[in-house]
């Protein structure tokens, strides 16, 4: 599988549901997202990515938001 983002563009992170309305632990859950893949980064585990890969498409989901890869910074 080719990567998405090759040239490691910034990204965002869009709403797709839940008409701007975010649940009471939406903030928890970035905390916990960008910890897990921290500790990824930090450990090397590039084997480990698929099963976070899967984790972020199941919290996409569930939170009602998707990454975009931003054209220029903001």
């Amino acid at each position: 599988m080719g990567r998405k983002n090759p040239d490691n563009k910034p990204l965002r992170i869009r709403k797709t549901s839940l008409l701007g309305q975010r649940p009471p632990d939406y903030g928890q859950m970035l905390v916990t997202l960008a910890l897990a893949q921290s500790n990824l980064v930090k450990a090397g585990k590039d084997s480990a990515m698929p099963h976070f890969i899967a984790i972020v498409k199941e919290l996409e989901e569930l939170y009602g938001f998707k990454f975009e890869i931003m054209d220029e910074v903001e």
